[in-house]
């Protein structure tokens, strides 16, 4: 099972010059297709050209390698009740959604965001007014459902697991169950959350990409996450054995930069064993 990994794996292109650059170091490097981060401004879709779009797509085509796109996490809450803010997110997802179809990417990753919280004197937990609840349960409805109308089944598209909750897994239970919507784990993201882990473990089967990165502590004793694989705290074996028989076309290794990522490539394909 372990080709079954090791031929979709890709990495997080952050730091790269250019889109086509990190698909030519993917190429160069052992890399099956990169995972764009299309809210930096050097790797932002806004400033392409026509024929730099259509470079890329060739590109892809031409080395048989596949590309994948996440979604920038500030400003996009899903959440989001505004109707004045709300038509500004739904125009440029629909924007990044022509993007990612005219590359032909694989897949759109994006972060549900959250709803707005107010710590108090009274309490030790974050609550939200159940009157807010009643409306945020049904701006997210219809905001999932915009932007799933606007992915014209032309890839898939994932929430990540970052910041995932009970009430958020709840909203998306009839659209994983339906299949309009999928599954990004973000493997250290859900490390020592027994909850959440049990819950992606029942819900392979609409898992789409997993992310792999290490969370190492510091001297000072600090942890930090996006580390290389293999230098921190997590059993990258025992994941690996029980998703190598999930249908997921992309495991993305963000790790960065790019030469870490490779770092992390290597480490894999030793936990892996021979294919």
């Amino acid at each position: 099972m372990a080709h079954r990994i090791i031929d979709r794996i890709s990495y997080h292109a952050v730091y790269d010059e250019s889109i086509t650059d990190a698909l030519e170091y993917a190429r160069d490097n052992g890399f099956h297709g990169i995972q764009i981060a299309v809210e930096t401004p050097h790797l932002a879709f806004e400033a392409l050209s026509p024929e730099t779009v259509r470079e890329i797509a060739s590109l892809v085509a031409s080395q048989n390698s596949f590309v994948s796109v996440h979604a920038p996490d500030d400003g996009l809450s899903i959440f989001q009740h505004s109707p004045i803010l709300r038509e500004g997110m739904h125009q440029y997802y629909r924007a990044l959604f022509d993007f990612a179809s005219n590359i032909k990417a694989r897949l759109v990753t994006i972060h549900l965001g959250s709803m707005a919280v107010f710590r108090t004197d009274t309490r030790r937990q974050l609550t939200v007014p159940e009157a807010d609840l009643s409306v945020y349960r049904g701006v997210a409805a219809h905001n999932l459902n915009t932007l799933i109308d606007a992915t014209a089944d032309r890839f898939i598209l994932c929430i990540e697991s970052y910041a995932l909750d009970e009430f958020s897994l709840f909203l998306l239970k009839p659209y994983l169950e339906n299949q309009r919507l999928a599954l990004c784990w973000d493997i250290a993201k859900t490390w020592n959350n027994p909850a959440l882990e049990r819950y992606f473990f029942s819900s392979l089967d609409h898992v789409k990409q997993v992310h792999l990165h290490d969370i190492r502590s510091d001297e000072d004793g600090a942890s930090r996450s996006h580390c290389v694989i293999g230098s921190g705290e997590i059993d990258f074996t025992s994941y690996l054995n029980r998703l190598a028989s999930a249908d997921i076309p992309d495991y993305c290794i963000e790790v960065r930069p790019r030469e870490k990522a490779r770092e992390s490539l290597e480490e894999l394909k030793n936990l892996l064993g021979p294919i």
